[in-house]
């Protein structure tokens, strides 16, 4: 770690930004890229990121150009990366992701300033990012929430697979990445039949084969109409289906952190005692958290998950205040 003040980016300068995965933390880290280009607008960012967020982040004004990084082709090809970045005349590298591959990235990428962190790592970096981030005043900005953009091509692909392509749409991300996260299928299933007689018209949302089974095991105890696009959808297709919904429900999951930034209401089901732990919050964000939640997520939870002990019922009480508080705001802004 260098103690020599921090240059400043000047026009044309180009800039490395890595943050690989996962979705919600992706997504958390778009304020951090947009507060670089608000700062320094002559500053080109491209993003270094696992290959499967390359379409989100193509979609947002101020990501210059994606590096992406297909893992699945293994773990190896991150030195075809680092072979990438040296020839890309870059004069900064700024890593939110603190793990031990975005360290070996920064360490090999022969870049002349590299801020990061990492806790038994830092000689792979010049600065620190609290000194950036005071340096370039970058934390006033870094308080403004981001909106997520959304292309009209995504949302034209996304209704070539909707049944339906008008309606009030109730974006439900039954998912998460750990059981213990999730929603029952039994609770999602009374509040989806409470929901269709409000006339709002749920689409789930999942991916995996655990998730796309619960999919099916609510559509089939529910008596309602559901759209089911459990597995179906890429997730710039997730991203225009949010932007076009009337209000959104999920757990702890990336996909609610992408309906939040839409801007449309949201409802959080959470295990955990302060979701904002976790980078949920912001203004349309309304909480309802579970009986006895963990004061931080385990690696694995013995027994059941605390979200058995949230209630369809008083999601439904949310739901239809916030669905008609949306409605009235719509109307007086049409007016």
């Amino acid at each position: 770690m260098k103690n020599r003040p921090i240059p400043f980016p000047v026009e044309g300068d180009r800039l490395l930004f890595i943050r690989f995965s996962s979705l919600g933390d992706v997504l958390l880290a778009l304020k951090k890229a947009k507060a670089l280009k608000t700062r320094f607008p002559g500053l080109h960012l491209t993003w270094l990121v696992q290959a499967e967020y390359e379409g989100i982040l193509r979609m947002q004004p101020y990501v210059d150009d994606v590096f992406p990084w297909d893992i699945g082709r293994g773990r190896l090809t991150v030195f075809q990366l680092i072979s990438r970045a040296r020839q890309a005349n870059f004069r900064f590298l700024y890593s939110v992701h603190h793990n031990d591959r975005s360290a070996l990235v920064s360490a090999l990428s022969g870049i002349p300033v590299r801020i990061g962190f990492h806790k038994n790592l830092q000689f792979a970096y010049d600065h620190s990012l609290a000194k950036a981030r005071q340096a370039w005043e970058l934390d006033v900005i870094l308080r403004e929430e981001v909106p997520l953009q959304v292309s009209e091509k995504q949302r034209e692909k996304l209704f070539e697979k909707m049944p339906v392509t008008e309606g009030r749409f109730l974006f439900c991300a039954i998912g998460a990445s750990k059981g213990f996260k999730r929603w029952p299928s039994g609770s999602w299933a009374v509040f989806i039949e409470e929901a269709c007689r409000t006339g709002l018209t749920p689409v789930l949302v999942a991916s995996g084969p655990e998730e796309e089974q619960m999919a099916g095991e609510i559509v089939s105890s529910s008596p309602q109409e559901v759209i089911n696009l459990a597995g179906k959808l890429s997730l710039e297709e997730v991203c225009a289906l949010a932007a076009s919904s009337e209000l959104a429900i999920g757990g702890d999951t990336g996909p609610l952190h992408l309906a939040r930034m839409t801007g449309i209401p949201c409802i959080g089901l959470f295990a955990v005692r302060d979701p904002a732990r976790y980078g949920h919050r912001g203004n349309n964000l309304f909480s309802l958290v579970a009986e006895n939640p963990f004061e931080v997520y385990p690696e694995k939870a013995k027994g059941g998950s605390p979200l058995e002990s949230l209630s369809p019922e008083a999601a439904v009480c949310l739901m239809r205040e916030l669905a008609g508080s949306w409605r009235k705001a719509r109307h007086h802004e049409r007016i």
